[in-house]
């Protein structure tokens, strides 16, 4: 799942099916034919370069199966459910059926082969062989691409046992099967090369004794080789032929050193560009048919046989023995770019038939690997591979330089090249040689460091880049066929692996770089459950097979239930014998697909046109990468593997291009790119602006044409670009711009609105009895620039507080206040009356000469004096009694007083008082 999507969104509905259920984590469909079972899901996270597994589980509800998540996981993030495993599937046989040996043709589709032992395997409608023949038949089906349909599967053989050991599909899409049968009634066609059982001794299936073939298969009239050919949808046969002398052929019994389980159905068949087929196999027969043979004669106990049939089968074309006196067999073989033939096997002969110039001309001792080259129906080279221990060569490939791989066991210390992978002390060897089979191109040995093979190898490549995938399995049942210390612990494994841990007795899948010059991936795969059975994940024989692209096909018997982690809708979830099913899983280690997904600031996903500033969110989509570089060109680049975000603030046309690198393919870098086209959206407004109180100003906006202002009040216009505001308080103005494009941007503009309120002042009037009066100032406004005092008499005052102000004249002045802020003045009067008094008199005489008659208020800046009206008088006698008040006094005390000293109390009507004596004669 891409990140921030919702796991909610994956459901599955099983239509059909008559109860669905989740027991013990995993999910059972039961149908009227059958119970299938999915297993728990496994599901990880890449965060920071780490691959963390996220525990998920199966929910039920109302028939529908979502995936529940207990512990959350991070949703930024991708998240893998089933990752790489493109399918795994039973065969859903209710008889018991083993499996062997699978390949792949053009189309993806996976062939499984292996045996079954009753007539319960799922044959299909129009197969070429629907009815089981008795004891141990081929079994043989074919899945599309998924594994979710079975094209077809059919029974193949006789009265007797046979067993598949190597399937091909060649150019036409025809599936070749090598194998071994003892049935006399074996099917061939008429035009066969050999139509008829050629025999051998009998093979009983009593235990792993040297006479046994495999306990539970027995050969009762020896042994032949058969190769077959099925037409592409499985209904009939396209040829098929006999192989054999009158010893028991296809089958090595003899005992060896080094052991698998299964080694001895190891043969293998390929074709050619013309549909040719070879097979490279063991005989025991002297007169095993040979034609245009290099070695024309049997050498020993056992020879290899490597042979070529035309593409119908009915004419052996050539066919030869490998070997010297003692025990060889071929195992694997392939075909160069000129036409050579090359097979691998096991020897311990001494006398293989080498030629000057051989990579190892002699035998190293017991038993050793063996590499043999054809051309044009004649040997040319052949070489030893060994140490003075033993050494087996199981598995061969070419390379594109026909450079021959070899993957091998051993038990000695095998030579590693300088500079190459390894795990030092291990007992699995690739070793590569020239064409010629004269010089090592590198060798090394990989595993787990025990002093005995881990694996019995099953597949092998040599991709079109050079890289070397190889797969194995390993548990107990080898070690009860004779490699004790068999085992899938310890080996290495990556942090990428679709499953990390082990408990011994799984496969295993290891990929490395060119000339093993790093380890690039190791994954295990099986049950993940403990082995209780005695059996675990396995092999019964035979090999499985890579695509040049990297992608295993493989065939495995799983054992004891249904523990083999299938895949959500596949074939058959269940392993419906009470023993064994042919398991088959198909696994795609090369997938690179570089690809994302882009989301705007509303979610909207792949809006790839938007207006500046254009916000993106890019999600890595991709399949396969390991790690990944965003490009932006001249803007950014990322390393980050889930996603990017970018913001576009200039318009024009953006590539953006995702990298997804991966070492493990040919292909190693994919590219994904998209053009984003970012539109202008350039607006403009004027900046934020400072208004006096009550005044205005203009706004203006830019490079739109239609606008909206909000809000419209105190505006002249609010749909123009420059609308004059008169705002009574600060305000911020926004506006919406529409350019010729269609795209739309906001813009605020804030108006501050500058109010001193010089209002805020006070005046205050002092003044002593005969002397001037001084106005004091207090000044209550903060954070002005400037003041200024006009006093009304043309006086300026320029101080925030002045000090005293003293008026030279008596009268009523207007007093102007003003404020700036910036360019804003504000101005505020109030108005004082200002009345200077002369000393009030010290003598009043009221004896009726006109002269100081009366205590008389004069203003002493007035000649001559003039009296005033309006002040408050108190008169008090020597011992402190009013004897005269009033609040307006009008000059009038004094007549009709008696003689004496009196005391006097003034109160100007701005509140100004002053006291003195006065004494009254007469």
């Amino acid at each position: 799942m891409a990140p921030d999507a919702d796991a909610d969104s994956i459901r599955l509905r099983y239509v059909g099916a008559s109860a669905v259920a989740v027991q013990n984590g995993q999910l059972t469909i039961r149908t009227s034919l059958n119970t299938v079972t999915e297993t728990k899901p496994y599901c990880y996270q890449t965060v920071a370069g780490q691959v963390r597994e996220v525990a998920a589980r199966f929910d039920l509800a109302d028939n529908q199966v979502t995936f529940g998540f207990p512990r959350g996981y991070a949703r930024a993030h991708a998240l893998v459910i089933d990752p790489v495993l493109v399918f795994a599937t039973f065969s859903g046989s209710v008889s018991d059926n083993w499996g062997h040996c699978a390949t792949y043709d053009a189309e993806d589709n996976l062939y499984s082969g292996g045996t079954a032992f009753g007539a319960g395997f799922p044959a299909t409608n129009g197969a070429f062989q629907v009815r089981y023949s008795g004891v141990v038949d081929v079994a043989i089906l074919k899945y599309n691409p998924t594994g979710n349909q079975l094209l077809y599967a059919t029974y193949l053989g006789g009265e007797e046992g046979e067993v598949p050991h190597s399937l091909y599909v060649n150019k036409k899409g025809e599936l070749l099967v090598l194998g071994t049968t003892s049935s006399r009634s074996f099917p061939v066609t008429p035009n066969g090369y050999d139509r008829l059982f050629n025999g051998g001794t009998e093979l009983p299936k009593v235990g792993n004794t040297p006479s046994a073939v495999i306990s539970g298969i027995s050969y009762p009239n020896g042994s032949d080789l058969f190769v077959v050919k099925l037409v592409a949808n499985g209904s009939q046969l396209a040829g098929s032929t006999y192989l054999g002398g009158s010893g028991n052929d296809g089958i090595r019994l003899e005992p060896t050193v080094i052991r698998n389980y299964g080694d001895q159905f190891r043969s293998e068949l390929i074709a050619d560009a013309n549909d040719n087929v070879y097979v490279a196999s063991v005989t025991a027969s002297a007169n095993f048919p040979v034609r245009n043979a290099g070695q024309s004669s049997y050498a020993g106990n056992l020879d290899a046989v490597v042979l070529r049939l035309n593409p119908d089968l009915s004419d052996l074309q050539w066919s030869t023995f490998f070997g010297g006196r003692g025990l060889d067999a071929a195992y694997s073989l392939r075909i160069g770019g000129d036409g050579s033939v090359y097979a691998a096997g096991v020897t311990t002969s001494d006398n293989l038939p080498t030629q000057p110039n051989a990579w190892q001309s002699a035998f190293a001792g017991g038993e050793d690997g063996f590499v043999v080259r054809f051309r044009n129906d004649r040997l040319v080279q052949a070489t030893y591979l060994g140490t003075n221990a033993a050494d087996q060569a199981m598995l061969l490939d070419l390379d594109p330089a026909d450079n021959v791989h070899v993957l091998g066991l051993t038990l000695g210390t095998y030579p590693v090249s300088a500079g190459v992978y390894h795990n030092p002390g291990s007992r699995q060897f690739i070793h590569a040689l020239d064409p010629s089979l004269s010089r090592t191109v590198f060798s090394t040995v990989i595993g787990s460091g025990r002093p005995t093979p881990d694996l019995s190898p099953t597949a092998f490549l040599v991709n079109e880049c050079g890289n070397i995938y190889l797969s194995g399995w390993g548990g107990v049942i080898n070690q009860q066929a004779g490699n004790p210390a068999s085992s899938t612990r310890n080996l290495p494994v990556t942090p990428d692996a679709y499953r990390g841990a082990t408990d011994g007795d799984d496969f295993y899948v290891m990929v490395l770089e060119k000339e093993a010059r790093s380890f690039l991936y190791a994954t295990f795969m099986g049950d993940p459950t403990p082995v209780t059975n005695g059996r675990g994940s396995h092999v019964d024989g035979g090999t499985s097979r890579f695509n040049k692209k990297g992608v295993i096909y493989h065939a495995i018997c799983a054992c004891g239930g249904s523990g083999f982690p299938t895949t959500p809708g596949a074939w058959s979830n269940l392993n419906r014998s009470e023993n064994c099913n042919n398991a088959a899983f198909k696994f795609d280690i090369e997938s690179l697909k570089a690809d994302f997904d882009l989301f705007d600031s509303q979610n909207a996903k792949n809006v790839t046109t938007g207006c500046a500033p254009f916000a993106l969110r890019f999600v890595n989509t991709s399949v396969g990468g390991i790690t990944y570089e965003w490009d932006l060109g001249s803007l950014a680049k990322s390393g980050q593997s889930d996603q990017v975000s970018y913001t576009f603030n200039q318009p024009g046309e953006y590539v953006i291009v995702l990298k997804a690198f991966n070492r493990l393919t040919c292909q190693k870098e994919d590219t994904a790119t998209r053009t984003i086209r970012v539109l202008p959206a350039n607006f403009n407004v004027i900046g934020n602006q400072q208004v006096c109180k009550g005044a205005s100003v203009q706004l203006k906006a830019e490079w739109g044409n239609r606008y909206v202002w909000t809000p419209a009040t105190g505006l002249s216009n609010a749909n123009v670009a420059d609308p004059v505001a008169t705002p009574t308080s600060t305000t911020r103005y926004r506006v919406t711009i529409t350019n010729e494009s269609g795209c739309t941007g906001e813009k605020d503009v804030l108006v501050t609105v500058t109010e001193t309120r010089p209002d805020d002042f006070e005046l205050l009037l002092s003044s002593e009895c005969g002397k001037p009066v001084a106005v004091g100032f207090i000044n209550h406004v903060e954070g002005a620039d400037r003041f200024v005092w006009t006093m009304g008499n043309g006086d300026t005052l320029r101080a925030a507080t002045p000090s005293t102000y003293v008026y030279p004249k008596s009268g009523t002045y207007e007093v102007a206040f003003t404020v700036f802020r910036g360019e804003c003045a504000q101005t505020a009067t109030k108005s004082i009356e200002i009345m200077n008094l002369a000393d009030p008199p010290n003598v009043v005489t009221p004896n009726g000469d006109d002269k100081n008659e009366t205590f008389l208020l004069a203003l002493r800046d007035v000649t001559p004096p003039v009296g005033v009206d309006g002040y408050k008088l108190e008169i008090f006698n020597r011992w402190g009694k009013t004897v005269y008040q009033t609040d307006v006094y009008r000059n009038d005390w004094g007549p009709g007083v008696a003689n004496g000293l009196y005391y006097y109390l003034l109160t100007s009507p701005a509140g100004i008082q002053c006291k003195g004596w006065v004494q009254v004669l007469r």
